[in-house]
């Protein structure tokens, strides 16, 4: 058992297993911790679902052993619901010679059994069929009988997501009432078979002596039939799948009434009809419709062995396209990266020296890891037989070829700022200049220059003291000022000057002290680069009043 065991459960797993590693820590991009998180539940996973299959496996029952014995031939029924006992008596196998027919006790051991069968041969599996017995004239409860068939219907489920195949299900009943045999119906025909074998349709049979007057009681047999077990069966539910039998059989006379069965209750609603309950039983041989065999034969599926080997086949071959898959998938990646590098690279204006230069380090570190995976190997999730990296490092290394570094900038000039303190220009409030200022003028202005291409701004500045728009024209009048006399002194063109006058607004210093507000009143002088500065024009200028100046 244990070597069974190995090779036919724990071999394969393990192999399959490996394989699955090999494809998510070789292909799949993750992060590592996240690859050794999937890693760690991967084989915790595997462990606990190899733990109860080698209990399974140790603990193997003889009842699969007995049935698969049993079932050499033909299909094999799982015989559910009541009349089984005066069938089988003591046995749980019958062997006929149609097939053969296994007693189950409970329909939750549906499962179950089938999952012996599968696990020990699963060739048998497709060889399975379920039969529910129902004597209507045993059942008192009709919720109780619908329970049973919803219960069948999720075992049912439960084998087919076991197996992948749907059983076959067949629907055999037995009525009180006048002795008619086995009727079997499929796709809305009905057939009977006589007591001398001849097999006869229904309207054939009932011309035959008396039987017409068993037509009525067959009729509500059936009726009875599509109302409860077939309705059950059939209707709508989320949790299991509608089950519609492949056919049906229908006997009466095989009974006696019981006075609160349900085919009792039901003749009396619809029919007002009672049989008596001396009747004679039925014999054991004719418990199960025979008939039924003919019609599960064609639905034998053929289900070959070697089921482990084509699921690890199926792992290896899925394994390997996702690998494939995966490789091409980063081999496109790595082709598309490299391509969008390049094409920043021409897309940008070779004068464009900043972005030129930030491209360039992208195609530089490309480059460099393309060369060291030539040198070492590329990593096994570019290889496969796709790796482009020899003529994309080409590719690579002639942009780079290609680049040309920005030139040295000039130094550009920095604008001389000069600041001529008010109170030694002018007298408080005035504008004029005062005597002795010139001497401040001369030697603060010596570096300001007028030439091409500069213009000279002059700016006044007041403190916060008085009214605001008094202090604004006060300060833009000492600019002028100190234009006029430039221009004047210095022969300079005023088209070479800006005047400006701030007033208040644009403090150096808190005019909460006297120094503050000392500093504060000032007239700034400084150069400005500006086009078409401070260009002697072809007329001469006069020399004075700034009205003449701008008429001119």
């Amino acid at each position: 058992m244990r070597r069974s065991f190995t090779l036919s459960v724990l071999a394969p797993t393990a192999l399959c297993v490996i394989a699955l590693l090999w494809l998510l820590w070789c292909f799949i991009a993750l992060t590592l911790p996240v690859k050794w998180l999937i890693s760690l539940v991967m084989v915790l996973a595997t462990a606990a679902v190899l733990w109860p299959l080698h209990k399974r496996y140790a603990s193997a029952s003889a009842s699969s052993s007995t049935l698969l014995a049993a079932a050499a031939e033909g299909p094999i029924v799982l015989v559910y619901g009541n009349g089984r006992d005066d069938f089988f008596a003591d046995e749980k196998v019958k062997v006929t010679a149609q097939g053969s027919l296994h007693r189950a006790e409970k329909i939750e051991d549906l499962r179950s059994t089938v999952e012996q069968i599968w696990d020990h041969s699963p060739s048998q599996a497709g060889r399975m069929s379920v039969t529910f017995s129902c004597i209507a004239d045993e059942e008192l409860d009709e919720g109780e009988l619908r329970a049973r068939l919803k219960a069948l219907r999720q075992q049912l489920r439960a084998v087919t997501e076991l197996t992948g195949l749907v059983l076959p299900v067949t629907l055999q009943c037995q009525f009180s009432g006048p002795a008619t045999p086995w009727i079997l119906v499929r796709d809305d025909e009905a057939t009977l078979t006589d007591a001398d074998g001849n097999q006869l349709a229904l309207d054939d049979w009932q011309r035959q002596g008396s039987n017409i007057l068993c037509i009525p009681v067959i009729r509500h047999a059936w009726q009875f039939l599509r109302e409860t077990l077939l309705d059950e069966l059939q209707k709508a539910d989320r949790l299991s799948p509608s089950v519609s039998p492949v056919a049906v059989s229908i006997r009466c006379g095989s009974s006696a009434g019981a006075e609160n069965s349900l085919w009792q209750q039901y003749l009396q609603r619809h029919a007002v009809m009672i049989f008596a309950p001396e009747m004679p039983p039925s014999q054991p041989a004719t418990s199960f419709a025979d008939p039924l065999f003919a019609v599960l034969v064609p639905l034998i599926v053929p289900v070959q062995g070697g089921r482990t080997a084509r699921r690890v086949m199926l792992v290896l071959l899925f394994c390997a396209l996702v690998a494939l898959a995966c490789s091409t998938n980063n081999n496109r990646k790595l082709i598309e990266q490299t391509g969008y590098g390049l094409q920043r690279w021409h897309a940008i204006p070779m004068d464009s020296y900043a972005a030129k230069a930030s491209s360039l380090n992208a195609l530089q570190q490309q480059a460099l890891l393309l060369e060291r995976w030539h040198r070492q190997g590329e990593p096994l999730r570019y290889g496969l037989g796709l790796y482009p990296g020899a003529r994309l490092w080409l590719a690579l290394q002639q942009a780079i070829d290609s680049y040309v570094p920005q030139p040295a900038p000039k130094p550009k000039p920095v604008p001389k700022i000069i600041r001529l303190d008010s109170m030694s220009l002018f007298d408080s409030g005035k504008f004029a200049l005062k005597e002795g200022s010139t001497r401040f003028l001369v030697n603060s202005l010596v570096g300001i220059k007028a030439r091409p291409g500069w213009l000279i701004v002059v700016s006044g500045h007041t403190d916060n003291t008085g009214n605001p728009p008094l202090n604004q024209t006060l300060s833009l009048k000492r600019a002028e000022a100190v234009r006029d006399w430039m221009r004047d002194t210095g022969d300079v063109p005023e088209s070479c000057f800006a005047v400006q006058g701030y007033g208040e607004s644009r403090p150096i210093e808190s005019n909460d002290t006297a120094e503050g507000r000392a500093l504060n009143r000032r007239v700034e002088i400084s150069l400005v680069p500006q086009a078409d500065a401070c260009n002697v024009p072809d007329t001469t200028l006069p020399s004075s009043q700034d009205d003449d100046g701008s008429e001119n």
